[in-house]
């Protein structure tokens, strides 16, 4: 990257060690809330800058595995930038010399570049803590990608426990494979989408292959049903509000020749405004209303999931000074992120918060995107994150308290 801000040199004086931590990272993936090797690496490496006091486990940060780093000067404001940890049940197809060594766990989100840039910036926060004025919370969350048994993630454990609670601003990054080094996406308002699952059971009279009409068969239902859903989305949902229903699962059945009495399916539905989610919902029931007219029952259960992400003003404004001051040529996509979830949204409902999606992608590469198991990115992006987490909170700290 093209840039002379002293704070991106001092990034790129850091590159080496960036590389080192994201590597390691890397090999070691761990699923949610099972980030130990992972929390522990980061709570040593946090340890060594001077200054920096640091809060581990679940009495202090609200999840066993987490960790927050703080660095204080003064009493003005209080930032947050916040890294996510975990990683996915996904097997590493990758052939380079650094693949993850935990068998069918690999970091296909980007989340070990993401605790690498966090940990640069707190580096770089250290360096430059002359203009500090106030407090950084250097916040390295598990569990962003799955829940526990109780459906909570780790942005919520960590809300409760009170990390953000004095918080004036919030910033995350995320890792975009599918834009060039060189650009960032950034967006006022909805950014990603909420995530709500719904599953279902479609329950009629099984019976033999050949006598279908002796019975009332769930897979015939669930071919209307699946109409039925899916004109939720394009018939009831107005076309200028992003919507969208999958489902991923339908279980039926042991035998070629049988027919079960019982359909087993799961799914999701995103939105990016509250209203369409509540719309989504009731038009979802009335859909699976088709079942009793085909004389067959059914369950319904719908579980509210993450919010949608949305990104507070005031704080993209600042991150899109903050990227053109240091990277003039920086090419700022003003455009939502897409409809999957993130729960950083739970933080962004109560913080004035925001997050941006850093372009990543590989040149040549179109097979390595986000939850894939040749997830790749380019590492040169690595000081250049770092360096806009850095200069976004000492701009905060500066800016609020002259």
């Amino acid at each position: 990257m093209d840039s002379s801000h002293h704070i991106y040199n001092q990034a790129e004086a850091l590159t080496e060690k960036l590389i080192s931590w994201r590597r390691e990272l890397h090999q070691h993936p761990e699923l949610s809330f099972q980030e130990k090797h992972t929390s522990a690496f980061i709570a040593e490496k946090l340890e060594e800058i001077k200054g920096m006091t640091v809060l581990k486990g679940k009495e202090n940060t609200g999840v066993e595995t987490g960790v927050v780093g703080i660095l204080k000067r003064g009493d003005g404001s209080v930032t947050a930038l916040r890294a996510d940890i975990d990683a996915l049940p996904i097997t590493e197809e990758n052939d380079h010399q650094y693949v993850s060594e935990n068998e069918g766990v690999m970091h296909a989100c980007g989340h070990d570049a993401h605790a690498a840039m966090l940990l640069g910036a707190a580096h770089l926060a250290a360096e430059n803590i002359e203009n500090i004025n106030g407090t950084i919370k250097f916040i390295f969350q598990p569990a962003e990608e799955d829940t526990d048994r109780t459906g909570t993630t780790g942005a919520s454990y960590m809300l409760e426990n009170g990390i953000y609670e004095d918080v004036e601003h919030a910033y995350a990054l995320h890792i975009d494979p599918e834009h060039p080094l060189g650009s960032v996406r950034l967006h006022e308002g909805a950014s990603m989408a909420s995530v709500d699952t719904f599953e279902a059971v479609i329950e009629g009279t099984g019976g033999h292959g050949a006598y279908p009409h002796l019975g009332t068969d769930p897979t015939w239902m669930l071919s209307f049903l699946l109409q039925a859903v899916q004109g939720v989305s394009s018939r009831r949902i107005s076309p200028l509000e992003p919507a969208v229903i999958s489902i991923g699962e339908i279980k039926s059945g042991s035998s070629y020749n049988v027919i079960p009495d019982k359909v087993y399916i799961r799914g999701t539905m995103r939105s990016y405004y509250e209203d369409t989610r509540s719309r989504i919902e009731e038009e979802l029931k009335r859909a699976f209303a088709i079942i009793d007219s085909l004389g067959g029952t059914y369950t319904l259960s719908i579980h509210r999931g993450e919010p949608a992400l949305m990104n507070d003003r005031k704080v993209v404004d600042l991150l899109t000074e903050t990227v053109t001051e240091m990277f003039p040529r920086m090419t700022i996509l003003k455009e939502p992120y897409g409809l999957g979830g993130e729960d950083f949204a739970h933080v962004a409902k109560v913080v004035p918060a925001a997050m941006m999606f850093i372009g990543a992608g590989i040149p040549g590469r179109s097979n390595s995107g986000l939850h894939m198991p040749l997830f790749d990115f380019e590492e040169a992006v690595l000081p250049v994150g770092a360096a806009i987490l850095a200069n976004a909170a000492l701009r905060h700290s500066r800016e609020t308290n002259t």
